[in-house]
């Protein structure tokens, strides 16, 4: 985060919201390099011991090689589709609203008169639910979707 806030309680409240680091300004341009160098080795270090899948049932989503398993059969998916299944994924058994799907995989406050969120589940669901017999995604009457086992 780069910003002209400089107080503890705004670093806090910064890092706390999610941000990696906190820079204030005024700033000097090498330190700014040598903080993203900072966190460029440590996501490589991450990346070198990941756990790169997301396993619920019999669905496997591989996040580096961009493959979504299914009793052992690949899947093919959409950017879009791959995103909201990820979403699901990291959720499991979690009712999630439309608005908090259309926040975490598009990115944008949602409107409410769009059926995009269905339209897309109602997508993924012919592709990962469809040909087989467990169904993992159900509808949650007036909250959204839910990926469960049942």
């Amino acid at each position: 985060m780069l910003t002209a806030l400089a107080t503890t309680k705004d670093k806090v409240n910064g890092l706390d919201a999610g941000a990696d680091d906190y820079l204030t300004k005024p700033y000097s341009f090498d330190e700014l390099l040598a903080r993203v160098r900072a966190l460029l080795r440590r996501s490589s270090q991450l990346s070198k011991n990941p756990n790169p899948k997301l396993v619920y049932g019999d669905i496997e989503l591989d996040l580096v090689k961009h493959k979504v398993l299914r009793e052992g059969k690949e899947i093919a998916l959409t950017a879009k589709e791959f995103s909201l299944l990820e979403y699901f994924l990291r959720n499991p058994e979690r009712p999630l609203g439309r608005v908090q799907i259309a926040e975490h995989v598009w990115d944008v406050h949602f409107d409410t008169e769009s059926n995009v969120i269905d339209v897309y589940v109602n997508l993924l669901r012919k592709k990962i639910d469809a040909p087989f017999a467990k169904k993992l995604i159900h509808t949650v009457v007036g909250v959204g979707y839910v990926l469960k086992q049942n």
